[in-house]
């Protein structure tokens, strides 16, 4: 089944007797249909059912989220990324080369987690792989008003959702795009957000592209303050929720130049506040 993400199209490809739709629901409003039979996928996953021995390589990041427990080796083709969902001992694997074009996964299909771990792996293969076309995928909530889009960062906690619902209950003509796993692409000089099938808690999976009208980084504070950063402050606002293996130089070389351009050219703001409708209409006014 190919998808089209943030105009980024990939392949996936699975055991003949598995249905896409049921594994991957979140994916059915990005199927892309082509009728082009010349374009060329930008990125395959082939799936099979055996599962890839521990090469020799180096361990280059661990790490541990909502969906459960994530290693990342380097190894001599590129990448072996293993993942392992928080409440089962099955351990899942994926092989990418160094331009994330080409992934082996092997998913266990007996664990009962196996459609969850597929979706992450994905996420994280499409992240680096959205990296050589000029895109990133964050971490943030994405609304959209008034054919703008409004994307909300901060840490895990911050209020990014609680934020993103407080402008859906007092901005009229407001609208959740994603509320998580949103991605950004620089088209013709214009930065723009798109949804994707990553959401995290909240099911929102919006087929919906919008020129960025603003950034903001959220912190709690016990009033609310508003400030626009400067290009270098802004850079350091929006790195943090940037989705990339840091150690792979020409990755994060290349997350580092779309970074400086939207540090440059997009208004970037950090907010201190309150969840209250105030805070929103600062926010909101403060374009």
């Amino acid at each position: 089944m190919r998808y089209k993400v943030a105009n980024h199209v990939f392949e996936v490809i699975l055991p003949s007797e598995a249905n896409t739709e049921l594994l991957l629901p979140s994916f059915c409003p990005f199927i892309y249909i082509s009728k082009d039979e010349e374009i060329e996928p930008l990125l395959f996953l082939l799936d099979t059912t055996t599962y890839y021995p521990q090469e020799e390589g180096v361990l280059i990041e661990e790490s541990e989220n909502d969906m459960g427990h994530i290693t990342i080796w380097k190894i001599e083709q590129g990448y072996r990324i293993e993942a392992r969902h928080i409440l089962a001992n099955k351990r899942h694997a994926m092989i990418a080369d160094k331009e994330f074009r080409t992934i082996r996964a092997s998913i266990q299909w007996e664990d009962e987690y196996a459609s969850q771990i597929l979706c992450s792996m994905l996420r994280i293969a499409f992240s680096q792989s959205l990296l050589r076309e000029d895109g990133i995928g964050i971490h943030a909530s994405a609304i959209a008003h008034n054919g703008k889009c409004f994307l909300f960062l901060g840490k895990s906690g911050t209020g990014k959702s609680t934020h993103a619902a407080l402008w859906l209950q007092h901005i009229e003509k407001s609208e959740l795009i994603n509320d998580d796993n949103p991605a950004i692409r620089i088209q013709d000089n214009i930065a723009y957000a798109y949804g994707t099938p990553w959401s995290g808690k909240t099911p929102c999976y919006k087929n919906i592209g919008l020129p960025i009208a603003k950034i903001t980084r959220l912190q709690q504070a016990p009033a609310n303050i508003h400030r626009r950063l400067s290009d270098i402050e802004a850079f350091t606002a929006l790195l943090p929720s940037c989705s990339v293996i840091k150690q792979d130089k020409r990755l994060y070389e290349k997350l580092c130049d779309k970074l400086t351009w939207l540090a440059e050219h997009t208004h970037i703001a950090y907010l201190q506040c309150l969840p209250d409708k105030e805070a929103v209409m600062l926010n909101k006014e403060t374009i």
